[in-house]
């Protein structure tokens, strides 16, 4: 992301001198270094798609789900979506999705046949 924006603003400089484009908005002209252009994509790029609003993880630290997919404190309910992950998974999530998807059919697998 970070290599994208400096290329985004390499190939916008001419036309920004020729008053053919606006000033940047986001990030803006605050954040010049790539550390900071770092901590600006880490506290505002999230990609398009909600998730990580059921995280797998203990109930104490803000666990929604155990980690064969089981709603703390139900029975018969399981969550397998964009929502287990307990921060996201990188800018295209749609892999990680299919990875865990993957992973619970073969722990509800494991647990109809014993």
């Amino acid at each position: 992301m970070v290599e994208g924006i400096k290329f985004v603003r390499r190939i916008s400089s001419r036309l920004k001198q020729h008053n053919l484009l606006a000033e940047e908005s986001a990030p803006g002209p605050d954040f010049q270094s790539d550390d900071e252009l770092r901590q600006f994509v880490r506290d505002n790029a999230w990609g398009h798609h909600a998730s990580c609003t059921c995280p797998i993880g203990p109930r104490d630290q803000g666990g929604v789900l155990t980690s064969d997919f089981k709603v703390h404190g139900t029975r018969g309910l399981r969550v397998v979506d964009a929502s287990v992950f307990p921060r996201i998974p990188g800018y295209f999530i749609v892999s990680a999705i299919y990875m865990i998807s993957e992973k619970a059919a073969d722990v509800i697998l494991a647990d109809v046949r014993v």
